[in-house]
């Protein structure tokens, strides 16, 4: 069953969103590349990355948009629509890692007659910060 799409007025600053969790293989690396034609060797090629001094193939940071987005909408349900989304990458993750999601709603405001809901978000490696994003996110009245 799909779960129905949350209200703004049932939103809270400070309220946590559900954690969330990713691993990435190399091969989860090959296949975004394919998926966003995105061929440079250091997103997939072990002996590249080595030549490079790097633990390993980078993950691409359009993959933290992906995330950030993703998680917002498995929380906020089927009907939000992300239509603005800041980030910046704070520091480099590979092929092997496991990023986990975390963040919080920042304010939940109307805006041209929508509804908005303001999320601080962010993408962590253990205790390294990965990504942080402002995600806004408009739900149905």
């Amino acid at each position: 069953m799909i779960a129905p799409t949350r209200k703004a007025e049932e939103l809270r600053p400070g309220e946590a969103l559900p954690p969330s969790e990713r691993h990435f293989s190399a091969v989860d690396l090959v296949m975004y590349g394919a998926a966003t034609w995105d061929w440079h060797r250091l997103h997939y090629d072990g002996a590249f990355a080595d030549e490079m001094k790097l633990p390993g193939p980078i993950i691409d940071g359009q993959i933290y948009g992906a995330l950030f987005a993703k998680q917002a909408v498995d929380w906020l349900g089927p009907q939000a629509f992300v239509q603005k989304l800041d980030f910046r990458m704070r520091a480099m993750a590979f092929a092997g890692d496991t990023l986990a999601g975390e963040g919080e709603v920042v304010e939940a405001k109307a805006e041209d007659g929508q509804a908005i809901v303001v999320l601080a978000q962010r993408l962590r490696r253990g205790d390294t910060l990965i990504a942080e994003a402002t995600t806004e996110v408009r739900l149905p009245d």
